[in-house]
C-alpha cells in the first residue's frame, strides 16, 4: 500500500512532468469526447476550429470513461454530466442541454406507413441506444412511452446498440424508430436523413460539459477551443431544425435499471 503522502507526491510529480511536455509541444491539443458525440457532432465541425487556429494540431480520444488528464495526456474533455456534479480540481462548464426525441428515416416510413401519433409506434420497430447504461437518470423508451400513455409495447423486442452513433446509423438506414440525443441527431435532421415525427423534445437533467484541470483553462489553445465549442453549440441551438418544437422536462424514473454493459 502506498502512503497518502507518497501518492500525492507522485501525483504532483506526474503533473509537473506533463506540464513540461506541454511546454515542449504546446501546439498539440488532445481532446477526449464520447464516441457518439465525436462521430456525429465534433468530427464534422472540427475542421472549422483548425482553420481558425492553424497553429494547433488536434488529437481526438473517443471515450466516455473518466480520464486521468495528466497520466493519459488529455488537455480537454467533453462529458455527459449533471450540472450538480463536482469534479475536484476541475473546471466544468455546461455547453448544451441533453434532450431526447424520437427520430426515423423517410425510408422507414415509406415501407411501414406514417407516424401520426404515439399509438402508431405499436407497429414499429424500436431502436435502443444503450451507449451509457450506467447513467440511470437518462430517460429510455419506457419513460417516453409511459409519458405518452402507451404501456403495452414489449420493450424486450427491437434493436439495441451500445454505441450511440451506430444506433443513429441504423435509424438512417431504415431499421426502426430511435429515441435519440438531439445534439447527435441534429445534422441528420437538418439534411433530411432523419425526421422527427413528434414536435417535442424531452429535456433531461444532464448536459454536455467542457472539462479541464483548474489552471489550464488560460492556456491559449484550451481557451480557443472553449470559445469555439460555445459558439458552435450556440449556433446549433439558434438554427434549430425543429422550429416551434416543444421542450418538456423528462419524467423522473421510478427506479434505476440494471446496467446492460460495463463501461
Amino acid at each position: 500500500m502506498m502512503y497518502p503522502g507518497l501518492h500525492t507526491g507522485f501525483g504532483h510529480l506526474r503533473q509537473a512532468v506533463n506540464s513540461l511536455d506541454r511546454l515542449r509541444d504546446d501546439h498539440v491539443l488532445v481532446i477526449s469526447a464520447p464516441p457518439g458525440l465525436t462521430a456525429k457532432w465534433l468530427t464534422p465541425r472540427l475542421y472549422r476550429f483548425l482553420e481558425q487556429n492553424p497553429d494547433i494540431d488536434a488529437r481526438i480520444s473517443a471515450t466516455q470513461n473518466m480520464v486521468d488528464f495528466a497520466a493519459d495526456g488529455i488537455d480537454v474533455a467533453i462529458r455527459n454530466m449533471t450540472a450538480t456534479e463536482q469534479l475536484p480540481e476541475m473546471i466544468c462548464e455546461q455547453l448544451v442541454d441533453i434532450c431526447l426525441l424520437p427520430v426515423v428515416s423517410p425510408r422507414y416510413l415509406e415501407s411501414h406507413g406514417p407516424i401520426e401519433s404515439p399509438d402508431d409506434l405499436r407497429r414499429m420497430t424500436l431502436i435502443f441506444d444503450h451507449s451509457m447504461p450506467n447513467i440511470y437518470d437518462l430517460p429510455t423508451w419506457g419513460e417516453w412511452l409511459s409519458a405518452a400513455g402507451i404501456d403495452d409495447i414489449d420493450l424486450g423486442r427491437g434493436l439495441l446498440f451500445n454505441s450511440a452513433d451506430h444506433a443513429i446509423e441504423a435509424a438512417i438506414e431504415g431499421a426502426g424508430v430511435l429515441l435519440a440525443h438531439y445534439t447527435l441527431a441534429h445534422d441528420d435532421l437538418r439534411t433530411g436523413r432523419l425526421i422527427a415525427p413528434f414536435a417535442q423534445k424531452l429535456k433531461t437533467s444532464r448536459g454536455f460539459h467542457f472539462v479541464c484541470p483548474e489552471g489550464s483553462e488560460t492556456r491559449p489553445q484550451i481557451a480557443a477551443l472553449r470559445d469555439w465549442l460555445r459558439e458552435e453549440m450556440a449556433m446549433m441551438e439558434k438554427k434549430s431544425v425543429l422550429s416551434g418544437c416543444e421542450v418538456k422536462p423528462a419524467p423522473k424514473k421510478k427506479r434505476a435499471r440494471a446496467p446492460a454493459y460495463s463501461k
